[in-house]
């Protein structure tokens, strides 16, 4: 079991190593493949009936976006839009529920209530559950700023980055092996690996792509 356990994280470092880097999508792809991806992903998503408008979904791709561009630049980090989304949609589906964690965490982000004030001082704004329950409010913005941070505290190191956002800055290096790679980082590294292979295989037609696709959706 140990060599095994071995075996499977060095393959995993070997799968995730050239994960570190903004990859350079243009703003009109970006939002185009996210906004399909949110729209799809809330159509099937097992924790909720409630229809997420295409609107709607085109607004969180925006602010995902938005807020990448703007803390990338406050904080002096390279925040991946990608990232942020693959977080996302690890944590909720992109489904805003004010019941995660037995109501510790809320939002389209899941994010602790405690957490989500804290981060609220940080950006300037006032904290309620109903601005983090509303994803184009504060639900967005703080997790994005959350993620800045871990750019800035880990040095780009997705692995810790992406750990810390589901455990915690100070748990971001404790967790053991078989629990951090099989469960959360898997599955969120996996979703940004295939996020960006989808977006390369249609090259400079992947906005036009993705467009289509979104009309299509119900």
């Amino acid at each position: 079991m140990k060599y095994k356990l071995i075996l499977f994280s060095l393959l995993l470092v070997l799968t995730f190593s050239n994960f570190s880097s903004v990859e350079a999508y243009d703003h009109n792809t970006l939002e185009s493949y996210i906004s399909y991806r949110i729209k799809y992903i809330h159509n099937v998503a097992y924790n909720t009936n409630i229809r997420l408008s295409k609107q709607r979904a085109r607004e969180y791709a925006r602010e995902i976006i938005k807020w990448s561009d703007r803390y990338s630049k406050e904080l002096g980090v390279s925040i991946d839009p990608l990232l942020v989304t693959a977080i996302i949609e690890t944590e909720t589906n992109f489904v805003s529920r004010s019941d995660y964690d037995e109501g510790m965490s809320i939002g389209v982000v899941s994010m602790d209530r405690r957490t989500a004030k804290w981060i609220s001082d940080l950006v300037g704004e006032e904290y309620s559950k109903w601005r983090v329950l509303d994803a184009t409010d504060l639900g967005i913005r703080l997790a994005v700023y959350y993620i800045g941070l871990g750019y800035r505290k880990y040095d780009n190191d997705l692995n810790k980055i992406i750990v810390s956002y589901n455990q915690g800055f100070g748990n971001a290096s404790s967790k053991d092996v078989d629990i951090l790679y099989n469960n959360y980082l898997f599955k969120a590294m996996g979703r940004l690996k295939y996020y960006r292979k989808r977006i390369s295989y249609h090259g400079s037609s992947a906005q036009k792509h993705y467009d289509n696709l979104f009309l299509k959706l119900d």
